[in-house]
């Protein structure tokens, strides 16, 4: 033990002898544990910093010391040492931390999950997200405004607060494993998936709607999608225009038997059939979409039953019946 420490000063019976108060005790006590490496000095330096009477109970104990000195000259090896005790206290509370950041990776991954969700619902307040383009695509698909983007002021912003490091990966694979993502059009769907690597790798819920010359393609790419559970797909009269590759040939020679295109002749059924190992497939008419007919609210429940049955199989189903 120490010549210098508390518990030699109790075995003095200092602290009654002085009337050393309860602050300056446990200040003295934790430095006894500082030195014996049960706490750091960074914890020190908060028990003072963090409370202004421990920090006056300094400065009192060192006056205190000060005046028994003058009258009680033989106390003075002992004063001495409570005065030194305090003056390290105070010189380990004015000790600047090191500047070294959090250490946020030793927290467990379920708290680090639990900090990234409050920080990704505190940007987006609902449950869908709309990617936003870092410029137009190629497709001619009709665009709409949008309210609520993927690139929002504060996701902007998430480079220059995280830097290109674990952070930034792991709370994008939170991000995209926790928002459905909506698309405008399957050729949207398509560039977002082949220029962003963690969105292919991570995302589980997709809404798209149902047009454009890139849905065989994209259904496609859907099948390639390792963590995808959920599927939305939104009919319109836009679906109805592209045909698939068989279709588009009989429509040439015989266009009075095509005069009135079926959902099972348009561009990217057939691919969208292949999908499989999905928990949860739902189909969407587009509000302005042919006047919300009947007939098109039964292509809307028979598609959702045909999807159902396929996309829900798990992926090493491979007994399909050719349609």
């Amino acid at each position: 033990m120490p010549a210098k420490s508390f518990y030699t000063l109790k075995t003095k019976a200092v602290p009654v002898r002085y009337g050393l108060n309860k602050n300056i005790q446990d200040l003295l006590m934790a430095l006894d544990d500082h030195h014996n490496g049960s706490i750091d000095a960074e914890e020190i330096g908060r028990l003072v910093r963090l409370s202004p009477k421990r920090r006056a109970a300094i400065a009192n104990t060192i006056t205190k010391c000060a005046n028994i000195i003058k009258n009680q000259p033989n106390e003075i090896p002992t004063c001495v040492d409570v005065i030194e005790m305090c003056t390290e206290l105070l010189e380990i509370a004015d000790r600047k931390s090191p500047v070294d950041g959090f250490p946020f990776f030793r927290l467990p991954m379920e708290i680090r999950e639990r900090i990234f969700a409050l920080m990704i619902n505190n940007v987006f307040r609902t449950k869908s997200v709309l990617p936003a383009s870092n410029r137009p695509g190629p497709c001619k698909c009709p665009r709409f405004d949008r309210d609520n983007t993927f690139q929002t002021t504060q996701m902007k912003d998430l480079k220059r607060i995280f830097g290109p490091n674990l952070i930034t990966l792991e709370f994008y694979r939170v991000f995209f494993r926790t928002k459905t993502f909506r698309f405008r059009c399957p050729c949207e769907l398509r560039s977002h998936l082949t220029n962003n690597n963690i969105l292919f790798d991570n995302v589980r819920k997709i809404v798209v709607q149902w047009s454009g010359p890139e849905a065989a393609k994209t259904f496609q790419l859907l099948k390639s999608l390792p963590k995808l559970k959920s599927l939305g797909i939104v009919i319109s009269r836009l679906t109805y225009i592209h045909l698939n590759e068989r279709s588009a040939l009989m429509k040439s020679y015989f266009p009075l038997a095509y005069k009135n295109t079926r959902l099972g002749d348009v561009l990217g059924l057939d691919e969208l059939l292949e999908i499989r190992g999905l928990n949860q497939v739902e189909v969407m008419i587009a509000h302005s979409s042919r006047g919300g007919t009947q007939s098109n609210e039964m292509d809307r429940a028979n598609l959702l039953d045909l999807l159902s049955s396929r996309l829900t199989q798990p992926k090493e189903y491979d007994n399909d019946v050719e349609l």
